[in-house]
C-alpha cells in the first residue's frame, strides 16, 4: 500500500494547500504516495470541484470533524486550530494506511525526490522529520534569535545537544504512532500549560520525543533562513517551505519575485485567479550576502555535512 500524504488546511489555506498538492503532482514521481487534503467541511473552498479533471482525479478529499479529539483547544495567534489534525490522521484515514505523510499547506515541491519517503527507514521511530531552524540557529552565533530559540528549547525540557524537529513534514510510522498516543498526550500537554508551547503541537511534539526522531535531510523541508543564505545549489531542496509571513501568494510578501510567481502563474490558471493578484512585487534578486549569513552558512553547512539523515 502507498503511504498517504496529507495537507490539513483550514479555510484560509485550503487554496494554497491544492497548489502544494498540485506542485507534488508536477512531480515525476508523484505515484509513490496517495495524496489526501483532510480537513472539516467549512474548509472546503467553493471552486474545488471545478480544478481541471486531471489534477481533481489525484486528491483525494477526506472530511472529517476534528472537534472530538482536540479536547477544546482552540488556535492561537498565527496558528489556527488546523494545526492539531495533523496529530489525529490515524483516526480518520482508512485503516489500509500504515505510512502518513504530512505536509504543511505552505509547501512547495520543487524538484523529485519525495518518493524517497515512502520506504525511508525509521529506524524504529515513531516519525522522520527535519531539524528547524529553532535548533540550526544555534550556528547562528551572536544573534538575539539564537539565544531566544535555545531558551524556548530548554523550556520544553530539552538540552542544547537535543535535536528540535519542524512538523510541517513529518513521516509517520502509523502504528508506533497510535501505541506511543503522541495525538492524545500532545493534547493533553497543550491543555494542561498552553504557555510552555509557544508553537503548539510542534513544540509539544518535541518535549515528548526528546530527540527520538529519525532526521531527514533539510532537502525535505528547505525553510525559513535557508531561503536567504543561498543554499539552493548546496542542498538541492525538494520541498519548498514559506515559514514565514507573509506568504509567497498573500499582499505583502517580502521575499524574492521568483517564488511568489510560483503562486501566481498557477493561481491564474486555477478556479481562483483572484489569488494571482495578491502578492507585492516582493525582490528581484537573492539577498545580500552579508559576513554574519555567509558565517551563518558556512557553519551550518559544515554541521549539515556531518550528519547521517535517514533519507541519505
Amino acid at each position: 500500500m502507498k503511504p498517504a500524504l496529507c495537507l490539513t488546511p483550514d479555510l484560509s489555506f485550503f487554496r494554497p494547500a491544492v497548489r502544494a498538492a498540485a506542485s507534488l503532482i508536477e512531480q515525476n514521481d508523484a505515484d509513490a504516495f496517495d495524496i489526501f487534503i483532510v480537513c472539516e467541511a467549512e474548509d472546503v473552498t467553493p471552486g474545488f470541484e471545478a480544478l481541471d479533471p486531471s489534477l481533481r482525479k489525484r486528491i483525494n478529499l477526506v472530511v472529517a470533524d476534528f472537534s472530538p479529539f482536540e479536547g477544546g483547544l482552540a488556535g492561537r495567534g498565527r496558528f489556527s486550530r488546523a494545526v492539531f489534525r495533523r496529530l489525529f490522521l490515524d483516526r480518520v484515514l482508512p485503516d489500509a494506511y500504515t505510512r502518513i505523510v504530512t505536509m504543511d499547506s505552505d509547501m512547495l515541491a520543487v524538484r523529485p525526490g519525495l518518493s524517497r519517503l515512502a520506504s525511508v527507514d525509521l529506524k524504529g521511530k515513531p516519525i522522520a522529520a527535519a531539524y528547524d531552524m529553532i535548533y540550526l540557529f544555534d550556528f547562528n552565533e551572536g544573534a538575539a534569535l539564537t539565544r531566544q530559540f535555545q531558551a524556548s528549547r530548554r523550556k520544553l525540557g530539552l538540552d542544547l545537544a537535543t535535536p528540535y524537529f519542524n512538523a510541517g513534514l513529518m513521516v509517520i510510522d502509523r502504528a508506533a504512532w497510535a501505541a506511543a498516543e503522541l495525538g492524545e498526550r500532545a493534547v493533553r500537554a497543550l491543555r494542561a500549560e498552553p504557555e510552555r508551547y509557544p508553537f503548539m503541537e510542534q513544540d509539544a511534539l518535541n518535549a515528548m520525543l526528546k530527540g527520538g526522531f529519525a532526521p531527514l535531510s533539510p532537502r525535505n523541508n528547505f525553510m525559513g533562513e535557508f531561503l536567504v543564505l543561498d543554499l539552493e545549489d548546496t542542498i538541492a531542496p525538494i520541498v519548498l517551505h514559506f515559514v514565514n509571513s507573509p506568504k509567497p501568494w498573500q499582499a505583502g510578501w517580502r521575499g524574492e519575485q521568483r517564488f511568489a510567481k510560483l503562486y501566481t502563474s498557477w493561481f491564474a490558471a486555477s478556479p481562483w485567479p483572484e489569488l494571482a493578484l495578491a502578492p507585492a512585487p516582493g525582490r528581484a534578486a537573492k539577498p545580500r550576502k552579508t559576513a554574519a549569513r555567509r558565517a551563518f552558512a558556512e557553519r551550518l553547512t559544515a554541521f549539515l555535512a556531518e550528519q547521517r539523515f535517514a533519507d541519505a
